[in-house]
């Protein structure tokens, strides 16, 4: 039993009332003249399965309006191996009603969505859009929706990495703030070791023994409080630094070892049990050791209290003997200064030395995440390759279908046009080229070290246009987030245009109207197994590409497919043998079905309607005799 198939479609009210067709599986062509309503027939199809379209251009939907709006649709589909028979109601711009075969609503399923009852359904103008665009998501989606569960998957996870990798990111940047801001506070004050070397020793000045032992005093004092306010410092740091470092480790390390439908889930349970355990005996034991750190943290608050009572005692004694003293005074005033800038240098850089530790550790483990990143991007690609070699194989010699693996530079291109908004720099495109053709990391190397030799080494673009060109990237892109710009894959579809023995392939983009038609069809049949509707694909379609490449692919692949095809082409519905001809006209004021029936039966209607090539006609003769 083949996938799910159209049964029957019916329509009253609108432009199309009171129509009613049974459809077999295999090929359908609807034929007939311009304004018969060929066209609104395939539109009905696409409403009553999956609603109006949203998005769509407003002359589109103001045609939908005027010819189905007073419409009520209903189809039926017959059973396949993924599914039962359904029978679908739905009013035009309404939800749709849906049943199963025993009468039971089904309330459970959104047609709309398009994923319960796929129909792969496009428009001539849909077919030259994907052969348009070279670059974009239009060829690839053609891939995705093939692999949507898989993909789903991995972009979940990818999701997760992105959101770790932003972090890592934001965390780098205000570490590198912090040392930025230490380096300039160290720098304000100068060469302290100088100003320390330039004054008369301690104690060398007159003043009585007593000055003197107070004064000393006064210069234990500072360092005193300084080495308290430290150690509450790194105890704090402490405090915060042994739950992030189990929180990392912990999300580093996945809950379970074996993949749910592995045959070795239970060798690797005691794993996963040692390591829940492990988790447990850990955040009891940062329990412990924050409550040990909150009483020490109190100790030393207590302590400093204590000392500050003493250091008061002890500078209003000083206070009281400085008038006596006022040489000495300045000489251990002067001196205390000095010595008090030299443990604050000191002391900030220790915390720069922290910082830059910090930061080295933060910069190993973004290249950790970088590479996982990588490494889950690369399953989209391969995902995309397994679609790309599988629609291979069942389209044809004639066309080829490959992925280029991260060639789509469409979003880095605009990211870079953007940061040369308002530069006032000419011959922009010319830029944009040259920068294009460098890796988005390499780029992001060069401007978190301002390496203006290597981009110049990259670029040529001359000493002076190089370093305004570096200085506006530098000043609107975020390395970081260059660096792990996501380079989607490019799907290159060809045809092979030759019709000698050497091949000559060109990608869609750059075939004719018609051809492009040509090198999408083949992809278009082979991509599902549900039914497929296309809208008068062949407009200007060359009849020998139709006759070597379209045909074939057709009778090769309506066994296990139904094929709707609205046509002005008699190759289509005379060689590849349709199932069903439906020949439709108009009153002027609606569309009905003139005719339905097999080729045989609608044989002078083909004729008067449809054009062929010479050598479809030739084979039209012997089929018919005449």
């Amino acid at each position: 039993m083949a996938l799910w198939a159209i049964e029957s479609v019916g329509i009253s009210g609108g432009f199309l009332s009171d129509l009613s067709l049974r459809l077999p599986k295999g090929l359908i062509c609807v034929i007939g003249p311009r304004g018969s309503g060929k066209s609104t027939l395939a539109e009905a199809i696409r409403v009553v399965l999956g609603g109006v379209p949203t998005g769509a251009p407003k002359p589109r939907l103001d045609l939908l309006k005027a010819n189905l709006g007073a419409s009520v649709f209903s189809l039926t589909t017959t059973p396949g191996t993924d599914r039962g028979g359904f029978t679908i109601r739905r009013t035009y711009g309404q939800t749709a009603i849906m049943t199963a075969a025993d009468a039971r609503p089904v309330t459970t399923v959104d047609l709309d969505r398009g994923t319960f009852l796929p129909l792969d359904a496009y428009s001539s103008l849909d077919i030259e859009g994907i052969a348009d665009e070279s670059l974009g998501s239009k060829r690839r989606t053609l891939l995705d929706d093939l692999c949507a569960t898989e993909l789903q998957q991995v972009h979940l996870t990818l999701s997760d990495q992105r959101r770790l990798l932003e972090a890592n990111a934001e965390t780098i940047k205000a570490t590198e703030r912090k040392i930025r801001e230490l380096t300039e506070q160290t720098e304000e004050l100068g060469d302290v070791k100088a100003k320390l070397d330039a004054l008369p020793p301690a104690g060398k000045k007159e003043g009585t023994p007593e000055f003197q032992s107070i004064s000393k005093q006064k210069q234990f004092n500072e360092k005193e409080l300084a080495g308290l306010a430290n150690a509450v410092q790194k105890l704090k740091s402490l405090g915060e630094e042994l739950p992030r470092l189990v929180s990392r480790s912990k999300s580093e390390i996945p809950p379970s070892l074996a993949n749910p439908d592995s045959a070795n889930v239970a060798i690797l349970k005691p794993a996963d049990e040692a390591l829940a355990s492990l988790w447990r005996s850990l955040e009891q034991i940062i329990v412990s050791a924050s409550k040990t750190i909150t009483a020490t943290e109190a100790e030393l608050s207590q302590v400093s209290n204590q000392l500050r009572e003493a250091h008061a005692g002890q500078e209003a004694k000083y206070l009281s003997l400085q008038h006596l003293n006022q040489e000495a005074v300045k000489a251990f005033e002067a001196r205390a200064t000095a010595e008090k800038e030299s443990a604050t240098v000191v002391t900030l850089q220790q915390q720069k030395a922290a910082a830059s530790a910090e930061l080295q550790k933060l910069q190993v483990d973004r290249k950790a995440l970088k590479a996982a990143y990588l490494l889950t991007r690369d399953k989209v690609s391969e995902l995309r390759d397994g679609v790309a070699n599988r629609l291979q194989s069942e389209a044809g010699a004639k066309v080829r279908i490959r992925v280029q693996r991260n060639a789509d530079i469409l979003e880095y291109q605009q990211q870079l046009l953007n940061s040369l908004y308002g530069t006032k720099l000419k011959n922009q495109e010319d830029i944009l080229r040259i920068l294009s053709a460098i890796r988005p990391e390499d780029l992001a190397l060069m401007l978190r070290e301002d390496d203006f030799n290597e981009f110049e080494t990259h670029t040529s673009f001359g000493k002076e246009r190089g370093r305004k060109i570096l200085d506006a990237l530098r000043q609107n892109l975020d390395p970081l987030e260059l660096e792990v710009l996501p380079i989607d894959d490019r799907v290159i579809i060809e045809l092979n245009v030759s019709t000698g023995p050497t091949a000559n392939f060109k990608d869609a983009s750059e075939l004719s109207r018609g051809q492009k038609c040509t090198a999408l069809l083949p992809i278009l049949l082979a991509r599902r197994d549900g039914p497929l509707l296309i809208d008068q694909p062949e407009d200007n379609l060359d009849n020998h590409f139709i006759y070597e490449t379209v045909v074939d692919s057709i009778l090769r692949l309506k066994p296990r497919r139904q094929m709707i095809f609205i046509t002005h082409n008699a190759n289509i519905p005379v060689l590849g043998e349709a199932e069903l001809v439906v020949v439709m006209n108009s009153d002027g004021k609606r569309g009905f079905v003139e005719k339905a029936g097999t080729v045989d039966e609608c044989r002078n209607e083909i004729i008067d309607l449809l054009e062929g090539g010479e050598e479809a006609f030739e084979l039209r003769r012997k089929r018919y005799g005449s």
